[in-house]
Formats: structure tokens, sequence, C-alpha cells
């Protein structure tokens, strides 16, 4: 099946083009509602001033009106020379009928403006605005409602209509058209350069992070520490220190298995090979058979050092691997028991259990504390002589294993729980891991390790794990 593999053509897009679209992309959407908004409100003004002057055109006209000979009459120079000194630009037409459509004055072919139920009064007098055309043309619409006395008219009231083209308006909405996206065009321009300028220094600790990070040595894992570290950045920061806190504590414990390997596992290994050589070489059967036996002896001690370097690493490795939860002391300590009972009957010794307690319930992880308690039963057996009781007893809150062997020297009980310290006699093999072990899941279980020796009657050992409880 083909794999698919990522190129550095599709590589993701960087965090400061990530920040400069987010920010500036929904910036450009808000300025351009804002403008749009903005125009719209410009517009709606700039009818209202019109709406204005063309409601003051007709009320110029209304004023100017009068009942003379018969009918209506304009004194048109007043009213034209006021309606074209203020209305440049654009043309202006009326039209004056009584409510029922008879025209008085002006230009008939001039449209209405639509009867609507609900009039809205403004500027004090009852007008109303609407759109239409006039000779193919667009123009807005003011009709008037004027009440004009002395007339002949069965009806005193009479409506002013005026017409204006939107030349004006609409090179008035063009210039406010173009002001307004100037401004705002000018406003996102300012509004980009000031966030890229802002993205550029809030970005800045990150580029410092990236330079320190890479400057550091292969072999070097202390944290990395910023003063001007901005607060998001904190938990990043503080998290890839912890990273890199494990990873030198795990890259170490590698380390010292290796050295520690290779340092222990060499005698053994050579001590085998010169054995089997001399095996090899040697005829006398009798003799043969002491190579081999000590051979045998001699691999199986590399066996068991090896077992405890590997154990020790596991129980180093311990806190990333496993999470503690309840465990019960009696229940273990039948198991281990029950699981040491075969050997310690082919070794000639007496292992017994003795429970003081119902139940005993501590925080930890099951599989290391089997460990610690294997090892403890385990370094009973290997250093007791033949025929030893050992006994594994359970308390409130402590575990602890004794036996009956010749102990321990006092100059020695300071060192037993150092890694590779042997307090045994030249005869006696061993590596001087199991007691180590036993020290550090105590440890890291928050409990103390504590050795008695004598015991009584100036022989015996006891080794008790104590934890601090509630």
């Amino acid at each position: 099946m083909a794999q698919t593999r990522s190129h550095p053509g599709h590589a993701a897009a960087s965090l400061r083009r990530r920040l400069l679209s987010w920010i500036l992309l929904p910036l450009a959407g808000l300025i351009g509602i804002n403008a749009w908004v903005g125009y719209g409100n410009a517009v709606q003004a700039a009818n209202e001033a019109y709406d204005r002057s063309l409601y003051l055109a007709a009320r110029t006209l209304a004023e100017e009106l009068e009942w003379r000979d018969g009918r209506v009459q304009l004194d048109v120079m007043k009213a034209a020379g006021y309606l074209f000194e203020n209305h440049t630009g654009s043309r202006l037409f009326y039209k004056v009928t009584t409510p029922g459509g008879q025209w008085l004055a002006g230009v008939a072919a001039l449209p209405d403006v639509p009867v609507r139920t609900q009039s809205a009064v403004k500027y004090f007098a009852l007008v109303q605005f609407d759109d239409g055309v006039y000779q193919n043309l667009p123009v807005r619409l003011a009709q008037l409602t004027h009440v004009m006395e002395d007339t002949a008219l069965g009806d005193p009231l009479i409506k002013i209509t005026v017409a204006e083209t939107m030349e004006a308006r609409q090179q008035l909405i063009q210039h406010i058209l173009w002001d307004t996206l100037g401004s705002q065009g000018l406003l996102l321009l300012a509004a980009a350069l000031l966030v890229v300028w802002g993205v550029q220094r809030g970005i800045r600790p990150l580029e410092a992070f990236r330079q320190q990070l890479a400057q550091k040595a292969d072999d070097d894992f202390s944290p990395i520490q910023l003063p001007d570290l901005p607060r998001e950045l904190r938990p990043l920061i503080e998290t890839l220190n912890s990273y890199l806190d494990r990873l030198g504590r795990l890259i170490d414990i590698r380390k010292r298995f290796l050295d520690n390997a290779a340092h222990q596992l060499r005698t053994p290994l050579t001590a085998l090979k010169t054995q089997l050589a001399l095996a090899q070489r040697n005829a006398e059967p009798q003799q043969a058979q002491a190579l081999m036996a000590a051979a045998r002896q001699t691999t199986d001690d590399a066996v068991r050092l090896t077992e405890q370097l590997l154990a020790m690493t596991r129980v180093e490795h311990a806190r990333e691997m496993h999470s503690p939860h309840t465990v019960n002391l009696v229940a273990l300590a039948r198991q281990v028991t029950q699981e040491h009972l075969m050997r310690a009957h082919q070794c000639g010794d007496d292992l017994g259990l003795e429970v003081q307690v119902a139940q005993c319930e501590v925080q930890g992880v099951d599989l290391l504390l089997h460990e610690a308690l294997s090892n403890l039963i385990d370094n009973a057996i290997h250093h007791g002589p033949k025929g030893t009781h050992i006994t594994v007893r359970v308390g409130e809150g402590w575990l602890e294993v004794e036996d009956d062997g010749p102990g321990i020297a006092p100059q020695h009980q300071a060192h037993v729980f150092e890694r590779f310290y042997r307090a045994a006699p030249s005869g006696v093999s061993g590596s001087g891991l199991g007691l180590a072990i036993v020290k550090e899941i105590a440890s890291q279980h928050g409990a103390l390790l504590e050795v008695r020796s004598p015991v009584k009657a100036g022989r015996g050992t006891a080794l008790r794990i104590t934890w601090a409880l509630a």
C-alpha cells in the first residue's frame, strides 16, 4: 500500500501568518460593515437635508400663492429666485392641485405622491415625501397640504407638489461614498500596520525561546528561563521544562544502568570465561566437574545480578509508568510469602507470615510493593545460613521481614541501602542491589525503610517499611 508523505511545500502556516489572518480578516469585515452602516447613515442624513430643502421650496411656493381674478396665481419672480439660488445642480418642478386632483397651477404631468392611510407630520406641517419618475428621470417628490383662505373654492385645502431631479443628491452620495471608503481604507491600513507591529512584538518571546532551545547542548536538560515571558506562554514553557526534566532523568537512569551493567557484569563474565577455559583444558573429571559447578554458580550470580539491574531500572522508571492506587498489604504479604515458600523449603529455611491487623491499606503501586517484599525475603534467604527462621509481619501502616541470621554489623548498617554495597562475608555472593531497590521503592511511596540488627540474643535482622498514615 502506498504511503503519503508530508512535503515541505505543504507545511502548516506560521504562527505569525495565522495570527494576522485571525485578526485582520475579521477586522476587515468589521470595518466593511462599519463603512456600510456609516455610508447608509450619511446617505440618510443627506436625504434628510435635501428633503428639508425640498420642503422649504414647497413652503415658499405656498406662501407666494394668492387668489386673484378667480384663480390661483403665483408670484413667480420671488419664488423662482429663491428656488434657483438654493437648488443649483438639480432642476425643480411644481404643481398645485385641489385635494380632489383638480389642477390649479404648475406642471400638470407631474406625478402625485401616493395617498397614505397614516401621514407623518414633519417640519410642523403636513408634508409627504416619495420617489417618482418624471420625463424618464428619477425625481424626489414633496407634497405639502396648505390652507388657502379667501378663495372661491369649496375646500380651502390645496396640495403643492414639488419635484427635484437627483443630480445633486447623487453627486453628494458619491462624494460621501468615496470619503467613507477612503477613511475606512486608511483606518484598515493603519489597523493592519498596528496589528503586524503588535504581532511581531507579541511573538518575540517565542523567537527568544526558540533560540534558547536551539542553543542548548545535547546533554543540557536544565529549565529554560525567560524573564519577560507573557502569562499565556508560561504553561507551555512550564510543561516543556517538566518534559525536559523527565527526559533528563530517564536518560540519566539509562546511563546509570549501562554503566552499572558494564561494571558489574564484567567480573562474573570474566570469571565464567576463565572457569570454562580451565574446565576445557583440565582432563581430570573431578576437577572438571568442580569447575563446571563453579561456572554454573557464576552464571546464576550473573543472571541474578542482571535481574536486579533490570529491576532497579524498572523501579526508577515507575513514576512515569504507573499510577498509585489502594493496595492491601495483608493480601500482598500472603501472596508474596506463598510465592517464596518453595524456595525457602529447598534452602532448608522456615518462612512464615504473622498478621497483626485484619486489613491494612496504603496508596501505592502493587507491582513495586510486590518487588520490594520479594527482595526483602530473597535477601533473608540468600544471606542467611541453612535453617534460618524468616517471618513476614504486617502491622498498622508497616510491613516487616525479620530473620534470625547472623545479623548486620553496626559499621555496615548505615551503608546497606547504597547501591552495590556488600556487607556479606566474602564467601557469600551478592550484587548489593536488593536493599537499594527496596529503598528506592519505599522513597517513591513516601515510606521509611529502617534496619534493626541484632534483634535478640545478638542475632537477627529486621527490615521494616513504615508509611506515615493519617
